[in-house]
């Protein structure tokens, strides 16, 4: 039996994030934040800072006239070459002309035996304490809205957090950087932590890692990038940390990932603009969807339906029953969704800093709250009660359902690329180019 939770941690001094701070300017902090150099990325930040774009606009690329991707659109060929650093006919440091890529190299890890062993929680966390009295009949009586949260641990993962996943179950934090990703207990008292227990590395010079997926079980993780054999599959329920098996996506580059345990399925969304469906028994392709040809940025999954957002400001929806897909229109480009989970409506944030509820029934859609700059990532709570919204604004945001209300905001010192909520709604995780942070949530 573990010790209790409220003995995990240790508050560093002044980390107390309960007040509020007024929304700074676009580049106040960051002047120009160093996102993991993929193609829509880059693209949507030259749209936002109006940088001058050295390649070739919409007007000079055949077939592009028609489409509505902003003011700026980067060639894929040139712009990897430019971004990872080589030239033409260059194989990179270490790699012969000619040679296979390689895929993720295993770094032998510590304490492997009890790596990902399931910890059990202390009676606390389930404490009737939790339930709310003013709660109505077909409302949730657990977990209402939190009322501030608490830093508790700082990881020094030495690159970018592009995407971040915490589980309760285990008390673990995944970071994935461009470079791999690192694994990172939450147990004993420490206010900051340089050693992960784990890690993957990718040793190719020409691959990277962009985002991965926890499973809402905790007992697999999935991981995608580019020049990758395909999304990688890792079993947390094994005695080592290892990559147990790929589902199958050559010469494609993951944005983002979703699953759907309840039918055993997993989804991918990808630059080139389609978005792949995998069977999880047996890592078969079910089917490809075609998405909008300047990329899929964000995807999401409710009931039988995927949801799919990017740089074309067009929110799509396919039902897996039918052929044609759905599709509304919004004013700026889609950077981020969340699906919720007890209602019909999907989270989705925008460039433009706007938070909107679509609905997964109709075309109704309402606006729950606004930011003034990028929004980069939205997650739900596991109730659906409230949800954390980070961006270039350098703030984690808490909002509650259904009216979107700000409860309160933290400051963190940069722009903030991506968050989580743990399964227990008691943890949340987020990642910026310098760290991650995870806070503890007080209701």
């Amino acid at each position: 039996m573990a010790t209790r939770s409220s003995d995990w941690f240790q508050q560093p001094p002044g980390a107390d994030g309960s007040s509020a701070l007024q929304l700074d300017t676009l580049l106040s902090c960051d002047s120009e934040p160093q996102f993991w150099q993929d193609i829509l990325t880059q693209q949507l930040w030259q749209i936002l800072a109006g940088t001058p774009s050295r390649h070739r606009r919409p007007e000079q690329m055949p077939g592009l006239e028609s489409q509505n991707v902003g003011p700026f659109y980067f060639g894929v060929e040139s712009f990897i070459e430019e971004a990872l650093g080589f030239q033409e006919g260059s194989a990179g440091p270490g790699v012969a002309p000619g040679a296979m890529l390689s895929h993720v190299a295993q770094e032998p890890a510590r304490r492997t035996c009890r790596l990902l062993k399931p910890i059990c929680w202390d009676s606390e966390d389930f404490e009737v304490s939790w339930e709310r009295p003013d709660a109505l009949p077909w409302q949730p009586k657990k977990l209402a809205v939190p009322h501030r949260i608490k830093l508790v641990r700082t990881l020094r993962p030495g690159e970018s957090v592009l995407a971040a996943a915490v589980s309760s179950f285990t008390r673990h934090v995944f970071t994935c950087g461009r470079n791999g990703v690192q694994v990172w207990s939450l147990a004993g008292q420490k206010a900051e932590d340089r050693f992960p227990v784990s890690q993957l590395r990718v040793e190719d010079s020409f691959a990277y890692l962009r985002t991965c997926l926890l499973f809402s079980n905790s007992t697999t993780l999935l991981t995608g990038g580019h020049n990758l054999a395909g999304v990688g599959v890792w079993d947390l329920t094994a005695p080592s940390l290892r990559v147990s098996d790929e589902l199958p996506a050559p010469d494609l580059t993951c944005q983002a990932l979703a699953a759907n345990l309840e039918d055993s399925l997993a989804f991918a969304s990808f630059t080139e603009g389609n978005i792949r469906i995998w069977d999880l028994r047996d890592h078969s392709v079910v089917r490809d969807l075609p998405g909008p040809p300047h990329g899929v940025k964000s995807i999401a999954v409710k009931d039988s339906n995927i949801w799919a957002g990017g740089l074309g400001a067009c929110l799509r929806c396919w039902d897996l029953r039918t052929k044609e897909p759905r599709e509304y229109q919004y004013e700026s480009q889609i950077i981020s969704l969340s699906p919720s989970p007890r209602e019909d409506w999907v989270l989705v944030g925008t460039a433009n800093g706007q938070q909107w509820l679509q609905s997964t029934l109709g075309d109704q859609r309402r606006m729950v709250g606004c930011k003034e700059s990028t929004i980069l990532g939205l997650k739900f709570s596991p109730l659906g009660q409230w949800w954390v919204s980070v961006g270039m604004d350098t703030l984690v945001s808490i909002y509650s359902m259904p009216t979107g209300t700000l409860q309160f905001q933290v400051p963190e010192k940069m722009s903030v690329m991506c968050c989580d909520v743990s399964p227990n709604n008691r943890l949340i995780a987020t990642g910026t180019r310098e760290h991650a942070s995870v806070y503890q949530i007080m209701y």
